[in-house]
């Protein structure tokens, strides 16, 4: 035996000390009750991280795509407008140029010269007509065309190259007949 074993004697069986049965004229205090050791399952693997990082992947990539789509529909419709907004500035020159040439054409010296062109001639005593009841104010006359002018004929021209050439002549034009006024119109 060793000198260890020696001090190590053997001794009776340890017994769990009983609690003491509580005295008559005291209350006697809640033991507590030491909960049950078990074995504690092992931990769960931590979830795969490659999922995660596809799934976080996939959202950044469809996010770049949108915005690079949204950017260059935006970027689409600037060009449209400014091809529109160039196209209305030129319509709106056109347009008054427009309203200039019907201003110039409606000038009463330029209406003078187009109704003296179509052979009409001007009244020297004008009528007017009261839209309210119909009633002719003043006394019609027809207009009296002027005397029609003789247009010159021209004389037939000849070749400096000495073979005998045809005259070059225009016909006469014969001047129109004054068209009938408005007030000979209605009678």
């Amino acid at each position: 035996m060793s000198p260890l074993d020696a001090v190590r004697a053997p001794t009776a069986p340890a017994t769990v000390p009983r609690p003491a049965a509580p005295r008559p004229g005291r209350t006697a205090r809640p033991t507590s009750v030491r909960p049950r050791l078990t074995v504690v399952p092992p931990l769960r693997a931590p979830a795969p991280r490659a999922p995660f990082v596809l799934l976080v992947g996939a959202l950044l990539t469809a996010g770049l795509a949108g915005l690079l789509f949204l950017h260059t529909s935006i970027a689409e419709d600037s060009f449209r407008l400014h091809d529109l907004s160039v196209r209305s500035a030129a319509l709106a020159d056109r347009q008054q140029a427009l309203e200039q040439d019907v201003a110039a054409a409606a000038a009463p010296q330029r209406l003078a010269a187009r109704a003296t062109a179509l052979g009409m001639v001007r009244s020297e005593n004008p009528v007017f007509i009261r839209t309210s009841d119909g009633r002719i104010l003043g006394k019609p006359k027809a207009g009296v065309a002027p005397p029609a002018r003789a247009t010159p004929v021209p004389k037939p021209s000849v070749r400096a190259t000495g073979s005998a050439a045809k005259p070059a002549t225009k016909p006469a034009t014969k001047p129109r007949a004054p068209a009938p006024s408005p007030t000979q119109a209605g009678r």
